[in-house]
């Protein structure tokens, strides 16, 4: 008669220890090998087929969404990274903002805001009441917005003045449509009808408040090209015939 030799407590502790690492190296073989099989059965067996747009859009097409999200597609309806599709549609110049959802079995759903500009920026460019600059690329600009200008990183301020102004030159009668800031931080005024004011680099409000002011005794004597307001105590008219008038004391320009 034999007997067993009994098996010691350190024994069965690196025994279950073994056990436990071997299930757990084929788990993890079964959850990779899973994954693999996934990621080349289901783009072929449940494939991203539609592509939905909602949002109220006036400057861009649906069809150019759709086009960026399939331009990126790289996954089927569970696999797909909507991450990614979204900073792709996001990346368009008009695009506000986009957000993307499933819609099993087989549609993709984007919500898109778009931009909504104020005035033209610059040559080629849209500002935003926010300030932000935008440039659409081969699109054609829409008519008839104001025209505002200057660094990228002053379009805030220019927007924040064009929006101050406007209503305070209404009630003289005119129409204020353009507002530049140049690289020397010297501001410019544009009406329509063509007349310009120079304003300088300092003491804005004064020489806009003085402008507002004058405009109405420049205007009754006959129709000006551009306005200079560089003057610590006065202005320089110049007409639309060509002829130029002084008034006030002059001061270098700023």
């Amino acid at each position: 008669m034999t007997t067993a030799e009994p098996v010691s407590p350190e024994r069965r502790r690196v025994t279950r220890n073994l056990t436990r690492a071997a299930f757990a190296a084929l788990l993890i073989g079964l959850m990779v090998g899973g994954g693999y099989l996934l990621l080349q059965w289901e783009p072929r067996h449940l494939p991203v087929r539609v592509v939905t747009v909602k949002g109220d859009l006036r400057h861009i097409s649906r069809q150019r969404l759709v086009q960026a999200v399939l331009d990126h597609l790289d996954g089927g309806i569970l696999t797909q990274n909507l991450s990614e599709l979204q900073a792709a549609v996001q990346a368009m110049p008009w695009v506000r903002s986009a957000s993307l959802s499933r819609v099993w079995p087989d549609r993709l759903e984007l919500n898109v805001t778009e931009r909504q500009p104020i005035a033209r920026w610059g040559t080629n460019g849209l500002v935003t009441a926010a300030g932000v600059v935008f440039r659409p690329r081969g699109d054609q600009l829409p008519a008839g917005l104001p025209r505002l200008a200057g660094p990228d990183d002053q379009a805030a301020a220019v927007v924040h003045q064009f929006e101050g102004l406007k209503p305070r030159c209404a009630t003289e009668g005119l129409a204020l449509d353009a507002v530049t800031l140049d690289a020397r931080g010297a501001w410019t005024l544009g009406f329509e009808g063509g007349l310009r004011v120079r304003l300088g680099t300092s003491g804005l409000e004064e020489r806009i408040t003085r402008f507002l002011y004058a405009y109405p005794f420049v205007a009754a004597a006959g129709q000006a090209e551009s306005i200079d307001m560089r003057y610590s105590n006065g202005l320089a008219v110049r007409w639309a015939t060509g002829r130029s008038a002084h008034a006030g004391r002059p001061a270098r320009p700023s």
